[in-house]
């Protein structure tokens, strides 16, 4: 009989703080919608990301110094148009001139 008067004690507390808190909690909930949202929608771009890597329509670019092909998006670039393979090829590029 105790424990159930305990639970109903408990009970009317927790209803009489979720009343006088109510915006409070709403406000935290929609806080809380918001960033699961956010956090969905990064991971869905960052798996349009990795598809448009995986996909056969990514351009090739030549290394400038060493004249490899490589795709675009693994490659490592130093100024807009210039592209290297790796950053051997970009470090002697810039030792040279």
């Amino acid at each position: 009989m105790k424990w159930l008067i305990l639970l109903l004690l408990v009970g009317i507390a927790g209803v009489l703080i979720a009343t006088r808190f109510r915006r409070q909690i709403q406000t935290g909930i929609y806080l809380w919608r918001m960033f699961t949202k956010m956090r969905q929608m990064s991971q869905t771009d960052e798996k349009r990301i990795e598809q448009k890597a995986n996909s056969k329509e990514v351009p090739l670019v030549r290394c400038a110094r060493c004249g490899t092909w490589i795709p675009q998006t693994k490659a490592l670039n130093l100024r807009s148009k210039v592209f290297y393979c790796s950053a051997n090829c970009m470090e002697t590029a810039v030792k040279v001139g």
